[in-house]
């Protein structure tokens, strides 16, 4: 069973809740063993005084040393009242708390069993102490003390109010300055990890925390670079290898008719070359730097079957209702092309596309005939330059999945390949209808 939070914030607060209650009870054994057990001690030894006093005015009127006069007239000057019970008790002694732990230190001062008194204690405009009498049951001593005057807060309640308020206060600041920079350095790297780019975090708050952020905006930079170099290298390989590629199909315009043959081979393998060349650069350009639009996504998905079905008539589509979302219109267009004509090159016609909206998830599928992919096989055609090596395989570069993942993931969605039941492949796109 897991006890520490995960988060450093949770820690951090149970730390210091663990230490408070700590600190509060070491305060409280503190108060009660040098405050409050000496005043319930003093108090005790007061009242026990009293209830010797009556006793003894008792006896002195039993043996006719003292009347009755006289006895009521000195315990009133000491504030105590002798109530009988033999009638019943009276609302107040019902009403008011009986405290055991007073009870015992009442009758080991006066010298008696704990069983033969009792000690209450009534709380109303005035404090009084009901004491049963330990020679008669229904002989009850009613002791008043002084009044309160307005409302009363013994001093160490306040104490421990303060001091849990501001450690409280202090602990939530301290959780705040490491807190606040984590969830910097956390969205930061989200922002890196999907390819974008956060910008330089501000250096501030602890020094722990401080060498940590320049060391993260130090990392930034060297990707962010490194994302450029890679954008120019491909670039420019991709140009410099279609100047070649354009005098090689020129050339072959010139060969004899003898050599057809050959002349369509060359082309065939320089218009390979040049796709391949394009999906270089589609991968470079991932639509990164596009702004996203609200549109129709229908629109979309209908324009790229029907773009499509110029060199292919067997192409159906199913277009739910759905409503207006945000995309890149150049990047999506990109993306479900791609996943079409994957479906044309590797599975053939017929096709089928449709459009729903599910769980505020935008899905376009794109269903084929096929022969499927191996299950093992599915997640490393995703990576870049990777090919499958079942019957779809053929020819490329390998990045066709890879780049419509990396759109994909820019709309904060993602590209699933499912074998179908009744077999065929799915291609499912997949994204938030509210990013």
């Amino acid at each position: 069973m897991r006890i520490l939070p995960k988060t450093a914030f949770g820690r951090i607060a149970f730390l210091v809740g663990v230490l408070l209650l700590i600190n509060q009870w070491v305060s409280y054994l503190t108060i009660s063993w040098y405050v409050a057990q000496p005043s319930m001690k003093q108090l005790v030894q007061l009242i026990s005084s009293d209830v010797k006093t009556a006793l003894t005015m008792q006896d002195l009127e039993l043996e006719g040393k003292m009347s009755n006069e006289v006895r009521v007239e000195i315990m009133a000057d000491q504030r105590i009242q002798m109530i009988s019970t033999r009638m019943g008790e009276p609302k107040q002694l019902r009403e008011a708390r009986l405290y055991t732990v007073l009870t015992s230190q009442l009758a080991e001062s006066l010298g008696v069993a704990e069983d033969s008194t009792e000690m209450r204690v009534e709380e109303s405009d005035q404090i009084y102490y009901w004491i049963k009498s330990p020679r008669h049951s229904n002989v009850w001593f009613r002791i008043a003390m002084e009044p309160f005057e307005g409302f009363y807060i013994h001093p160490p309640l306040v104490y421990f109010t303060a001091i849990l308020l501001l450690s409280l206060l202090g602990g939530w600041i301290f959780t705040k300055q490491i807190s606040r920079p984590l969830r910097r350095l956390e969205f930061a790297a989200r922002e890196i990890g999907r390819g974008d780019n956060p910008g330089q975090l501000k250096e501030e708050g602890l020094e722990e925390m401080v060498t940590v952020t320049r060391a993260f905006n130090q990392m930034a930079r060297n990707v962010q670079q490194l994302e450029e170099d890679r954008t120019m290298l491909l670039a420019g390989v991709s140009h410099d290898l279609r100047t070649p590629l354009t005098r090689i199909r020129l050339s072959t315009e010139f060969m004899s008719d003898d050599e057809e043959e050959v002349r369509e081979g060359i082309i065939r393998d320089t218009e390979d070359m040049d796709q391949i060349i394009d999906q270089f650069i589609s991968f470079v350009r991932d639509g990164r730097d596009e702004r996203d639009q609200v549109g129709d996504i229908n629109a979309l998905v209908e324009d790229c079957v029907k773009s499509v079905r110029l060199q292919t008539q067997d192409i159906s589509y199913n277009l739910a209702d759905m409503p207006a979302v945000s995309f890149k219109p150049m990047a999506m267009k990109r993306l479900v092309t791609n996943l079409i004509m994957n479906g044309l090159k590797y599975a053939g016609a017929p096709l089928h596309v449709e459009t729903k909206l599910v769980d505020n998830m935008v899905r376009v599928s794109v269903f084929d005939e096929g022969p499927g992919i191996d299950e093992k096989e599915i997640e490393r055609l995703f990576q870049p330059f990777s090919r499958g090596n079942s019957a779809r395989s053929g020819g490329g570069s390998g990045l066709g999945l890879a780049i419509v993942q990396r759109i994909a993931e820019l709309h904060k969605g993602h590209v699933r390949l499912i074998n179908r039941p009744e077999g065929g492949l799915e291609a499912r796109l997949e994204f938030p209808a509210n990013r």
